[in-house]
């Protein structure tokens, strides 16, 4: 008996030193990813720009197709719709608008993604921005979108896969 106990006992000292050595091993965003897994999902959006104030009105169907494109191409859940109105006109191109409407600290922390146009993704949580001008101003939809657990883990995990596999001497 005494003697299957020190091998139970140094089989999960060694599960535990393999575990530890390949936690350090691993890179941020891999570790990252994980770590999100373990949190409740939450509500995270963009900070609407200045001067835009919130509306209960319904948002334009051609603004929606763009955020319903956004939300299949990247396989997303919607978690809010917000409208607001501001009297400023804001630029139509996408790094005209990102320029004017946010500051640096903001474009740092919430990152495009490349695929359509208007979407900000930090970590799990990713914000889609569109704006329509008219004679009054303009008109922006924001929606919240959150990535499944699962797939933020996948996708930061073969982002850094490379980083075991393909190391330089």
């Amino acid at each position: 008996m005494r003697r299957r106990v020190k091998w139970v006992l140094l089989a999960t000292a060694l599960t535990v030193l393999a575990a530890t050595v390949l936690w350090i091993s691993t890179p941020y965003s891999a570790k990252q990813a994980v770590g999100e897994c373990f949190r409740p999902t939450t509500l995270k959006m963009m900070p609407l720009p200045d001067g835009c104030v919130q509306t209960d009105e319904t948002p334009p169907a051609n603004l929606m197709r763009i955020v319903e494109y956004q939300r299949a191409f990247y396989h997303l859940t919607l978690q809010r719709v917000v409208v607001c109105r501001t009297s400023r006109r804001f630029p139509q191109s996408e790094p005209g608008f990102a320029h004017a409407a946010f500051s640096d600290e903001i474009r740092k922390r919430w990152l495009p993604l490349y695929v359509g146009c208007c979407s900000y993704q930090f970590r799990r949580h990713v914000t889609v921005l569109v704006e329509d001008a008219d004679e009054n101003g303009s008109v922006i939809v924001e929606a919240a979108l959150v990535q499944s657990r699962w797939l933020y883990l996948r996708l930061n995990w073969r982002k850094d896969r490379s980083y075991w596999f393909c190391k330089k001497p």
